[in-house]
């Protein structure tokens, strides 16, 4: 299990009776989440490897979004405002193969946000709400070197850079206590540089690439809500 989402099950196993003695309500999400990225310097380098290997059968394709997973705990007060804590999983993948082996940027970054949201109705009754998310991306991804004949050599990347998101979405309540819910908004979340086992990775013109996970999100999940304080 990814430890992000190990760190968010224990600490929304701990919330509910915090939360229940100060009257809130406690909440855990699991979730889908993609969008599309702003990788100029990424897709700018996959550009001209691709030109100068034209012919080849060797290219990499374009790094334009992704999909993955992400998990929420929050609590809603008596106001109708839901806080919490979540993490989203950012992939970023792209791969060149041939006869002679494989080059492979798996950039994935874990997205850490703070949200505040404010609901038009509260848990229990479907609605749509609005919300803002503070926090950071830490990139954490491997380059991956494969021959033919010998174990791949993976090299880890680092970097981090702060984060933030505006977004709107809904609940639909199927019961009390399990709803879908779904949002859809911006991110913006730039690197401007990331290492590979400890060095800055240069581009072709000796600058240091970005990575640039801004751009239109959404995610679709399962919310699962405490009973309220009064059953």
């Amino acid at each position: 299990m990814h430890k992000g989402f190990a760190f968010l099950i224990a600490v929304g196993l701990m919330m509910p009776h915090a939360a229940h003695a100060l009257g809130e309500r406690p909440w855990m999400l699991l979730n889908g989440v993609g969008g599309t990225y702003g990788m100029s310097d990424l897709n700018s380098e996959i550009d001209a490897f691709n030109a100068a290997n034209a012919g080849t059968g060797l290219s990499f394709p374009h790094v334009d979004g992704g999909t993955s997973l992400g998990g929420a705990i929050g609590f809603e007060t008596r106001g109708r405002w839901n806080i919490g804590l979540g993490i989203d999983r950012l992939q970023a993948s792209t791969k060149a193969a041939d006869a002679s082996g494989s080059l492979e940027y798996r950039l994935g970054a874990n997205a850490w946000r703070v949200f505040t949201e404010y609901a038009l109705q509260p848990i229990g009754s479907s609605g749509i709400f609005v919300g803002g998310s503070l926090g950071f991306v830490q990139e954490k991804g491997h380059v991956i070197v494969s021959d033919p004949g010998y174990e791949p050599l993976k090299l880890g990347t680092s970097g981090n850079a702060p984060l933030f998101e505006g977004y709107a979405g809904g609940n639909w309540w199927l019961t009390p206590q399990f709803a879908v819910t779904g949002t859809a908004g911006y991110r913006l979340a730039r690197l401007k540089e990331f290492k590979l086992e400890g060095t800055t990775f240069l581009m072709s013109n000796g600058e240091a690439m970005s990575l640039d996970f801004s751009g239109p999100t959404f995610r679709v999940g399962i919310k699962v809500a405490s009973r309220s304080v009064s059953e």
